[in-house]
């Protein structure tokens, strides 16, 4: 199947499976949150390793990974309905290099590096980026959906010290 038909797939996906699972909000308006996620992928490198975390319904990681075959990406999620939805949808989409891990991500006992951390609609940004920095490989970067001011951004730059925050990215655009 094309990108396009894969796409369309996972937005049928993420229709149905969402009243019950509650993977969206109610109110969102999936084109647009499916075309955040692809807009980030001009800013991450060829054979990238990614780590989606709170992944939900697999915003923003199963469009990128659709997208871009390249890409090796684990979804965190610490719901376990969450977890097994991304699984369903993985297999019926035959996604390759792309791995569930059910756990909360301030708990996470991995050994994998990542180049990009992505993060959408977390909420203590700061103590997001303090526990998972040790995942980022050295000149790799987060990549961060908010809707916060810059003012807030430049608050929690200062507080990470020299870690780049490379890429913040508003909820809308």
């Amino acid at each position: 199947m094309q990108e396009r038909e894969l796409l369309i797939i996972y937005k049928e996906f993420l229709k149905k499976y969402n009243k019950v699972l509650n993977l969206t909000s109610k109110n969102v308006n999936l084109d647009e949150i499916i075309n955040q996620s692809i807009y980030i992928e001009k800013f991450i490198e060829k054979n990238s390793k990614i780590m989606d975390v709170g992944s939900g319904g697999g915003i923003v990681g199963i469009p990128l990974k659709i997208i871009r075959n390249d890409l090796v990406v684990y979804l965190i999620e610490r719901s376990q309905k969450k977890s097994t939805f991304l699984q369903i949808v993985i297999k019926k989409l035959n996604l390759s290099n792309i791995f569930v891990i059910n756990e909360d991500y301030r708990n996470l006992k991995i050994s994998e590096k990542f180049d990009v951390i992505i993060a959408r609609a977390l909420g203590n940004y700061h103590f997001f980026i303090k526990t998972l920095k040790k995942f980022l490989k050295e000149g790799g970067k987060f990549i961060i959906f908010s809707d916060f001011e810059c003012e807030e951004f430049k608050t929690i730059k200062e507080k990470i010290g020299n870690l780049a925050i490379s890429i913040l990215i508003p909820l809308k655009f």
